[in-house]
């Protein structure tokens, strides 16, 4: 008769041969008792900002940012895998830690991703009978007075974002702010617009002026990226009714 460890070592083997199969992880042949690694790798990708709104200085370097941002995730990533978790606590354990600075680098890497892509589009239009109009002025009574909000949002951020997303919690789009990567983030909130906050992004360009700044981004955003997004938020809304 197999005892408790057997079967443990039994499944953790079929779970390991299950992913390599499917890519995921190479096959190991070493002791059964391992643990399963959790870690996770991303790449940043390089994007082509078009806009003259911006220098050439001020892109390589925010490009440079988030190349160090994944950079760093990846490198949190693999040291998750061996922290203690049986000393974990709430005081201050490197667990603890390297879950805040997860969470702070993640965000900051996929929100860098998700700015790059909504900007920089030189022949920016929305249609009014895009998806995009319609659920902006259903939810905020006009599309003049979601800008209106948004800007607001831009404004008030302390060094962080502005975002426009659906809440799953409330059922429709609303505008938020999170200041740094990781403060003041809603819960069941998909990200659908995004405007970089941080001085880093305009000081170079607009000096202290940041609502130059956010008019001249939002002239050029790009609505073809933001309608592909609220396509994937209405069908987040239609599998919670």
């Amino acid at each position: 008769m197999m005892n408790k460890k057997d079967i443990e070592a039994l499944l953790m083997k079929e779970i390991k041969s299950s992913l390599a199969e499917s890519g995921y992880v190479e096959e190991e042949t070493s002791t059964p008792n391992q643990v399963l690694s959790e870690a996770y790798v991303i790449e940043a990708p390089m994007f082509q900002l078009n806009t003259e709104l911006l220098s050439s200085k001020n892109k390589k370097a925010h490009q440079q940012l988030l190349e160090g941002y994944v950079k760093t995730l990846n490198e949190i990533s693999a040291k998750l895998d061996t922290a203690d978790r049986d000393i974990s606590n709430l005081n201050h354990s490197e667990f603890r830690q390297l879950k805040l600075d997860e969470t702070y680098n993640y965000n900051a890497a996929f929100l860098h991703g998700l700015f790059f892509q909504n900007i920089s589009d030189l022949n920016s239009t929305i249609s009014m009978n895009s998806l995009s109009y319609m659920r902006l002025e259903r939810d905020f009574g006009s599309f003049d007075a979601w800008q209106r909000d948004f800007i607001a949002c831009s404004m008030a951020a302390r060094n962080g974002w502005a975002v426009m997303g659906y809440s799953t919690m409330l059922k429709r789009y609303i505008n938020t702010f999170i200041d740094l990567h990781s403060l003041n983030c809603m819960i069941g909130f998909h990200p659908v617009v995004v405007m970089d906050c941080w001085e880093h992004s305009y000081y170079r360009d607009y000096l202290k002026d940041r609502k130059t700044y956010v008019y001249a981004m939002m002239k050029e955003l790009n609505w073809d990226v933001i309608e592909s997004r609220i396509k994937v938020a209405d069908q987040i809304h239609g599998l919670l009714k």
